[in-house]
């Protein structure tokens, strides 16, 4: 069988109506698509979102899908004509999505060759490869993965020795686990940015934050894995329980490239340990400065506290950095060590944030609430915790047990989950989790009730912060917050939340 041209699909997105969309480059297919280019293979990657983020139908009641229609991304598959597609899943919710469109690429041409991958696949292979449209499933890091698969296609078809697949053999489901991960990420191509249409994501302006300040800015990541425990946390099952890192000359020369080629102004840094090596991070930082980017920057995805100390953070707002998330995930000391499992001293977390700020940075601090053995005196904790914090914005989530995590195990023992929960439709902003202490709806009234009294607290005491944070989002896509607005009004009022 010869394979010449491959096609990677990012689906459209579904959402809670009402919620933030999102709009940013899918560094995992761009990534794959730049490897798969190196080895001479034809690729088309297929951002369904960046396409036409204007285009929203229902799912259900409470659901929307935004992107691309599914009629549209049949007719961009029949003109490409391709012999492999490939389709990212990142969130148990869009697992759904994928079930449409391999079904549509079947219907297109029988003979193409499906392929998911993913965080949500990669957690449940087994169970994904009930879908009889999909052929394979590549498990975790894919880069190296997905280009073997493709040659045994053409070659022995020997899928047994290919590291993290899953495949059938004689009508059962095989799953080869991940065992392997590359150890020299400075050896990966630089992300196919020029596959997708780079203006559109400019001119749209979604960032995951929903902070910037200047419209042409790109995500980029530096590293890959982590060596914590975090119970409710995927990424040791995706990227491996050990930190691997780019160089600091690597990192630069794709910022370079960012800035010629691209005409970039800011950075989202998207790692989940930026800060881990502090060397790495210092040399990092310093050379921003020395080769003069003059870009401006920040830290969506959070960063790790106990990193932090004051030379960094100068070092971090001298090299361009605006803003920060740090993830503290609970008010209370025991929730953190006991039932979270993170190495944070919550005696720490006021000084760092003096810190940031006496450097002239913006920042937000990221909590999860509602973890089996939390009681709802220790949410309010955690609500207290953040009121005390001198800070810019809140991102408080309800617990989500995704499976692969310690939190899907322990729920699954104890028999947690919410009556209908469904592990291949999971939502982060609902309950999915029901204890003697706490029902999901009254999670979700707790939480819309706390962060509808923050931001109208941080607008009033604060008007300046939350127009210099929001500002660039109030002007691109002014109805964005008052959708959210309803929305939490909604949830309020579901359950009065009786303190």
């Amino acid at each position: 069988m010869k394979i010449s041209k491959v096609m990677l699909i990012s689906p459209p997105m579904t959402l809670l109506n009402g919620l933030f969309k999102n709009c940013t480059v899918p560094l995992g297919i761009a990534y794959l698509g730049a490897v798969l280019e190196g080895e001479g293979y034809e690729v088309k990657l297929l951002d369904a979102v960046v396409e036409d983020i204007n285009h929203e139908e229902p799912v259900d009641r409470e659901h929307i899908r935004y992107g691309l229609s599914f009629e549209e991304i049949e007719n961009r598959i029949r003109e490409f004509s391709p012999d492999v597609v490939g389709i990212t899943c990142l969130f148990s919710l869009q697992y759904r999505n994928v079930l449409l469109l391999t079904k549509l690429v079947k219907g297109v041409d029988k003979k193409i060759i499906t392929v998911a991958g993913g965080e949500h696949p990669s957690a449940l292979p087994a169970a994904c490869m009930q879908d009889k449209n999909t052929d394979f499933i590549v498990i975790g890091e894919g880069e190296h993965s997905f280009l073997h698969l493709l040659k045994e296609m053409q070659g022995g078809k020997n899928f047994f020795k290919i590291d993290g697949l899953a495949f059938r053999k004689n009508g059962k489901t095989v799953v080869n686990p991940k065992t392997k991960f590359i150890e020299n990420l400075d050896a990966l191509p630089f992300p196919a940015r020029h596959l997708l249409p780079m203006q559109k994501y400019f001119s749209i302006s979604l960032p995951q934050s929903l902070t910037y300040q200047d419209k042409r800015h790109a995500c980029l990541t530096t590293s890959r894995g982590c060596s914590g425990k975090c119970v409710f946390c995927a990424t040791t099952k995706f990227w491996g329980n050990r930190f691997r890192s780019r160089s600091p000359e690597n990192v630069l020369q794709e910022i370079q490239q960012l800035v010629e080629d691209y005409g970039v102004k800011e950075l989202h840094f998207i790692d989940d340990n930026l800060t881990l090596d502090k060397e790495r991070a210092m040399k990092i930082f310093q050379g921003m400065i020395d080769r003069k980017f003059n870009l401006k920057w920040c830290v969506p995805q959070g960063l790790a506290i106990w990193t932090l100390d004051e030379e960094l953070i100068k070092k971090m707002q001298e090299s361009g950095c605006y803003l920060v998330d740090l993830g503290v995930e609970s008010g209370n000391q025991d929730v953190l060590w006991k039932i979270i499992k993170k190495p944070i001293n919550l005696k720490r977390v006021k000084g760092l944030v003096k810190t940031f700020k006496k450097h002239g940075m913006l920042v937000k601090v990221c909590f999860v609430i509602g973890l089996p053995g939390e009681t709802k005196e220790q949410i309010k904790q955690t609500f207290d915790f953040a009121d005390k914090l001198d800070l810019d914005g809140v991102s408080i989530a309800i617990a989500t047990p995704l499976p692969g995590t310690e939190l899907f195990r322990i729920c699954k023992e104890k028999k947690l989950f919410r009556r209908g929960f469904d592990e291949n439709a999971i939502e982060y902003y609902v309950g999915n989790i029901e204890t003697d202490e706490f029902k999901p709806e009254e999670l979700q009234a707790m939480l819309s009730h706390y962060m509808l009294k923050y931001n109208l607290g941080l607008l009033l005491k604060h008007p300046l912060r939350f127009f210099k944070r929001f500002s660039k989002l109030l002007v691109g896509h002014p109805g964005t917050l008052t959708k959210y607005i309803f929305f939490l009004l909604k949830r309020r009022s579901k359950v009065i939340w009786k303190k």
